[in-house]
C-alpha cells in the first residue's frame, strides 16, 4: 500500500493559520478565550494574533478562566 502526503494542502493550512486577524480588540480576545474555556481550544480560539500584545493577553486569558469556571459549574 503506497501512502502519500499533501505537502501543498498542509502548506495552505499553516499558511492560512499564520495570517493576523484583522481589528482584534480585547473584547474579541476575552470572548475567544471564554470559547476556549468552555469548549476547549481550537486554532480559532487561539490565534496567535490574541497574544500579539500584553493586554489581549490578560484579556483571554480572563476570558479562559471564565469560561473554565462555567464549565466546572454546569458539570
Amino acid at each position: 500500500m503506497k501512502r502519500t502526503f499533501d505537502f501543498v494542502g498542509l502548506n495552505t493550512v499553516i499558511s492560512e493559520a499564520f495570517k493576523p486577524l484583522h481589528q482584534v480588540t480585547p473584547d474579541l480576545a476575552r470572548k475567544a478565550g471564554l470559547d476556549a474555556g468552555i469548549k476547549g481550544t481550537t486554532p480559532a480560539n487561539c490565534h496567535h494574533s490574541y497574544f500579539a500584545d500584553e493586554a489581549l493577553e490578560t484579556e483571554w486569558y480572563k476570558g479562559f478562566r471564565q469560561g473554565k469556571q462555567q464549565s466546572l459549574e454546569e458539570s
